[in-house]
């Protein structure tokens, strides 16, 4: 149940697999951070995924860093924590600039290929400004409505099927 109603971001393709972040899946954990004046940083995490829970990635939508990776158009990912804290502390960055992931979905070579093939996942190409909305309650039922009534029934469908 891990992808049940998921809206994952591919970020990167290799030879050994592909990597994503789940979008729409804030979790209940967040991190602190004090700064000089007294004041604290709350940045909530997101569940990004079942893979390495014991790293944090960032989303952000401009390029803040040299190490950090363009995905598409002008979005990017990394892993630079402290950059960003540092940032976000000194009011560069703000919090509805960037998505913090614990953790990431991954896939095998040809793994998710095949779920692809098997109907498991509904693809769909949305521009990189767009992407940050999927953080939002509801944004799942959204974005399937979108596709037409061949997925009506599931757009309906309560989170708790045995509801129904």
């Amino acid at each position: 149940m891990i992808f049940y109603k998921s809206i994952v971001l591919i970020v990167d393709q290799t030879d050994e697999g592909i990597t994503g972040f789940i979008l729409n899946r804030p979790s209940d954990l967040f991190m602190i951070k004090e700064v000089e004046s007294s004041e604290k940083i709350k940045i909530d995490l997101y569940y990004g995924g079942p893979v390495s829970s014991d790293h944090f990635y960032l989303l952000k939508s401009e390029k803040i860093y040299t190490e950090i990776i363009n995905i598409y158009d002008n979005l990017f990912w990394g892993n630079n924590l402290d950059f960003l804290i540092n940032q976000v502390e000194k009011g560069i960055i703000k919090m509805d600039d960037f998505i913090l992931f614990q953790g990431y979905s991954g896939w095998g070579l040809g793994q998710l290929d095949d779920e692809i093939a098997n109907d498991s996942w509904i693809i769909s190409n949305k521009k990189a400004e767009e992407i940050f909305n999927y953080r939002k309650k509801n944004s799942w039922n959204k974005l399937i409505k979108e596709f037409g009534n061949k997925y009506r029934l599931w757009s309906n469908s309560p989170d708790d099927i045995t509801l129904n």
